[in-house]
């Protein structure tokens, strides 16, 4: 027996209410004028008939378009990951198109402050739906999120967060997890008596409040599992010099058995390359950007962790979607799940060569 699989309508809801196709119609468009009693009926026969509106059918009655600002770090040869979200970007857009969406994106260099501020300041001066953006400095964050709320735009964060801010959600990582899990694969890939060394590599370009939360995680771990975990970090930009340290560290500490690389594992992948140690260090870092890739593929890196970034931007951008044109509501906080990559799994994952 075939399924009846009519859409329902505006008349069966007013039917199923015992009321009149008007406050229906108000109701569905949210305008007053309807008792709470009725309001009551009409939501009940709603819920019961299981209605989905015609979005689209609504979209080519109205001539109303919503354009979205994405405020992010502008990618560059020395911070390739921030490219891979246009693939997400370029999908939501299409996705997108028939209900009036549109993107406007605006880079600032990232950890300028100054850069962030010019950035900002030009957005606030557009007629605005949403703001989709990476929060990298909070107190100027704060700041435009004030801005925002008197001008009643939602913002959705990316990428990174700051807890307790005025955000409509965010959609990321969760980066204590990831460094936590990390922490679970390296100490099961690992003898007994085998340490463990994290590295994280800091310029000032970089995202430094994930890779403190990465390192955070991991060390949340083993305050629960025994294990010798040596530190070692670096902000200076002669990477010879990080390599020619790195070297002099493991050839100090034969025991080590396990690399944790917050950022630029790549970095640490050359000094293992010129250590020519016999000891097979298990190395694992972060994004499948192409220098890491090679690694993978060529069996220096052990493990990659892949953000997705290409689900950030596309999830995110759905989500205005949601807010705006469905009036649903929208998780505080949406964490992608932590995708642990093997050079045997890499075909099957997004990433833009």
């Amino acid at each position: 027996m075939k399924k009846n699989h009519k859409r329902v309508g505006i008349k069966d809801i007013a039917k199923q209410a015992g009321v009149s196709v008007g406050p229906v119609d108000k109701i569905l468009n949210n305008r007053g004028g309807v008792s709470q009693k009725t309001k009551e009926k009409i939501l009940k026969a709603i819920k019961d008939l299981n209605y989905k509106p015609n979005i689209l059918a609504s979209r080519l009655k109205s001539t109303k378009s919503y354009t979205i600002a994405v405020l992010m770090p502008k990618p560059s040869k020395e911070i390739p990951y921030w490219y891979q979200h246009k693939i997400g970007f370029k999908a939501v857009q299409e996705e997108l198109d028939p209900y009036g969406f549109n993107l406007e994106v605006f880079y600032f260099s990232q950890n300028s402050e100054s850069s962030f501020n010019t950035q900002t300041a030009k957005i606030l001066k557009e007629d605005l739906d949403g703001i989709f953006m990476v929060p990298v400095f909070e107190e100027k964050t704060i700041k435009f999120l004030q801005e925002c709320k008197k001008k009643k735009i939602p913002v959705i964060f990316f990428d990174s967060t700051f807890p307790g801010l005025d955000n409509l959600s965010f959609i990321g990582q969760d980066a204590r997890d990831s460094g936590f899990i990390a922490a679970d694969l390296l100490n099961r890939c690992i003898s007994d008596n085998g340490a463990l060394l994290t590295v994280t590599i800091s310029k000032k370009d970089d995202n430094h409040v994930q890779f403190a939360k990465r390192k955070e995680g991991f060390k949340r771990f083993f305050e629960q599992h025994e294990r010798r975990l040596i530190c070692y970090e670096n902000n200076t930009p002669d990477e010879v010099d990080v390599q020619a340290e790195l070297r002099n560290i493991l050839i100090k500490n034969k025991d080590i058995e396990g690399i944790f690389v917050t950022n630029g594992v790549a970095k640490v992948a050359a000094a293992l390359d010129e250590l020519h140690s016999n000891t097979k260090h298990r190395l694992l870092g972060y994004d499948l950007i192409k220098e890491n890739v090679d690694l993978l593929n060529n069996g220096t890196i052990d493990f990659l962790i892949s953000q997705q970034p290409h689900l950030q931007s596309y999830q995110g951008i759905k989500y205005f979607y949601d807010h705006l044109i469905l009036k649903q509501n929208v998780n505080k906080e949406h964490f992608l799940p932590v995708t642990i990559v093997m050079k045997s799994t890499l075909k099957y994952q997004t990433f833009s060569p």
